[in-house]
C-alpha cells in the first residue's frame, strides 16, 4: 500500500481533529452540572444535539453578556425618559464670614449730604453665620434634543437585542457544527477499528497458512506491515474524538474533567440527507440575517443620532422653582426663629442658541458621513452574504453527490473485498489484491461519513446565515 494512500485516509479520519484544535475559544469556562452516581463516580453526561444547544445557551458567556448589553440599553432609555419628569433636590449651605465686608456712604467726605450720618471709617454688612436650604425643582417644557434621544435610546435597545440574538445563532450553529465533528470523528474511529480488525484476522490466516507452508513468507511480512501502518492512524483517530470532544466542552462551557457521551451516530442523519433537496438561490431569504438586520438598525441609531444633532438648533425651554429659608447672624443660635425667613422664586428659563463656532454644523455632517459609510458597508455585506449563501448551497450539492456516490461505492468495495478474500483463500488472488480491496473499503466508507458530515455542516452554515435559530422555534 503506498504512503500516498495512507496519507490520504488520515486526511479523512483526522480532519475535526485538526479543525478543532485550530478553531478559537471562548475565553470562559464554568463548571455545569454533572450526575454523580451513589457510589460518587461521576457519570457521563449525555447529551444529544438539542441537548448540547439548550446546555451552550444555558452557560455560555457570551450571551449572558449579550443579555446584560440589553438590560444595560433598557436601563439606558429609562434613564432618558426620566429626564423628561421633574428633577426635585434639597439644597442647602452653610457660610461662615471670615472678615465682614465695609461699605462707605461718603462720611468722610465734607461735600457729601450724606457727611456725618454714617461714620469715615465705614460700615460691616453682613452676619457671620449664614444659613441657606430648602426645596429646588425644575423640569423641561420644551426640549427638542432630549424628545429625539428617545428615539436614539429605542434604537440602542433594539440594537442591543438583535446582537444578542445573533450571538444566540452563531453559538447554536457552533455547537451544532462541534457535536457534527464529534459523531464524523468516532464514525472515522470506528471505520479504521473494522479495517484494523479485517487486517489483524487477515494477518492471522495467513500466519497460519505460512506456518503450513501454503503461502510465501513476503505475504505474511506484507500484511504485518499493513497491520502495524493502521495503528498510528488508529490512535491519530482516537486524538481526533479527544481534541473535538475537548471544543464541544468549551462550548458547552464543561470543566474539561466532565465526561460527555453522545447519543447520536452520524448514521441517523443519513435519511436527511438522501431526501435532501438543495434550494435555489433565488428562494433564499436573507431578510432574518443577522448581520444585515444589525447594519440596519446601525443606520436607524444614525438617523436618530442625526435628528438628535439638528435639533442642537432648536431653543429650549425650562421651568424652576425653589422654596428656600435663610438664616444669618453673628450668634450660631438656631432657635432664634426671628433669623429664619423663608422665601420662594418661580422662573422661566429660555435658551436660543445662535452661534457655536460651527460646532453644530460640523457635527451634523460628520454624522451624514457615518450613515452613507455605513450604507455602503451594507451593500458590500450583502454581496458578500450571497456568496456565501451559494458557497453553502453548492456545499450541499456536492455532498449529496458526493453520498450518492459513496453509498454505491460501499455496496461495491464490501462485495469487492468478500470477493477478494474468496480469491486469495482459493489461491487465485494475490495479497496485493486483498490490500487494494480492503483500502478501498476503507476509502468508500470515509467518503460516505464525509459526505454526511459536509451536508449538515452546510445546512447548519445556510440556517445561520439565513438567521434560523432551532432554540427559537
Amino acid at each position: 500500500m503506498s504512503k500516498m494512500n495512507w496519507n490520504k485516509m488520515l486526511r479523512y479520519a483526522l480532519l475535526w481533529g485538526f479543525i478543532g484544535a485550530m478553531a478559537s475559544q471562548p475565553k470562559l469556562v464554568a463548571q455545569s452540572e454533572v450526575k454523580v452516581s451513589e457510589g460518587g463516580a461521576s457519570q457521563p453526561l449525555r447529551l444529544s444535539i438539542d441537548d448540547a444547544v439548550r446546555l451552550a445557551l444555558e452557560h455560555s458567556a457570551q450571551v449572558k453578556t449579550s443579555r446584560l448589553a440589553v438590560d444595560q440599553a433598557r436601563y439606558e432609555q429609562k434613564k432618558t425618559i426620566g429626564g423628561l419628569y421633574p428633577n426635585v433636590n434639597l439644597s442647602g449651605s452653610y457660610t461662615y464670614m471670615l472678615k465682614k465686608q465695609k461699605v462707605y456712604f461718603g462720611g468722610d467726605d465734607p461735600s457729601s449730604p450724606m457727611a456725618g450720618m454714617f461714620p469715615s471709617d465705614g460700615i460691616e454688612m453682613g452676619e457671620k453665620h449664614a444659613l441657606q436650604g430648602g426645596i429646588v425643582a425644575g423640569m423641561p417644557i420644551i426640549a427638542p434634543q432630549l424628545w429625539a434621544s428617545l428615539e436614539l435610546d429605542k434604537q440602542a435597545v433594539a440594537l442591543a437585542e438583535e446582537k444578542a440574538r445573533s450571538s444566540k445563532i452563531a453559538l447554536e450553529a457552533e455547537v451544532r457544527k462541534a457535536y457534527m465533528g464529534i459523531l464524523l470523528a468516532r464514525e472515522s474511529e470506528r471505520v479504521l477499528q473494522s479495517n484494523y480488525n479485517n487486517a489483524k484476522t487477515n494477518y492471522d490466516q495467513i500466519v497460519a497458512k505460512w506456518q503450513q507452508g501454503v503461502v510465501a513468507e513476503y505475504d505474511k511480512i506484507r500484511m504485518d506491515a499493513q497491520v502495524k501502518n493502521i495503528l498510528p492512524n488508529l490512535v491519530q483517530a482516537r486524538e481526533a474524538i479527544r481534541l473535538s470532544e475537548a471544543k464541544l466542552k468549551v462550548l458547552l462551557a464543561l470543566d474539561p474533567s466532565v465526561s460527555i457521551e453522545v447519543v447520536e451516530q452520524l448514521g441517523d442523519y443519513q435519511q436527511r440527507v438522501m431526501g435532501a433537496i438543495p434550494e435555489q438561490m433565488g428562494s433564499i431569504s436573507l431578510e432574518e440575517n443577522s448581520q444585515l438586520r444589525t447594519l440596519d438598525l446601525q443606520g436607524k441609531q444614525l438617523d436618530a443620532a442625526l435628528r438628535v444633532k439638528k435639533m442642537a438648533f432648536m431653543p429650549t425651554l425650562s421651568l424652576s422653582f425653589n422654596y428656600m429659608y435663610n438664616f444669618s447672624s453673628d450668634k450660631f443660635r438656631l432657635d432664634n426663629s426671628k433669623r429664619w425667613s423663608p422665601f420662594s422664586t418661580i422662573a422661566l428659563s429660555l435658551n436660543v442658541p445662535l452661534f457655536s463656532g460651527f460646532s453644530r454644523q460640523n457635527d451634523v455632517r460628520a454624522t451624514r458621513s457615518q450613515i452613507q459609510q455605513l450604507s455602503l458597508q451594507r451593500i458590500d455585506a450583502e454581496r458578500q452574504l450571497h456568496l456565501s449563501a451559494m458557497n453553502s448551497l453548492s456545499a450541499q450539492t456536492n455532498a449529496i453527490e458526493q453520498f450518492v456516490a459513496a453509498k454505491e461505492a460501499v455496496a461495491s468495495a464490501e462485495k469487492g473485498y468478500e470477493i477478494a478474500q474468496v480469491r486469495y483463500r482459493t489461491g487465485e488472488g494475490t495479497i496485493l489484491e486483498l490490500n487494494d480491496a480492503d483500502m478501498a473499503l476503507l476509502q468508500a466508507r470515509l467518503n460516505y461519513s464525509q459526505a454526511i458530515y459536509n451536508y449538515m455542516v452546510a445546512v447548519y452554515s445556510l440556517d445561520e446565515l439565513k438567521g434560523i435559530s432551532y432554540s427559537a422555534k
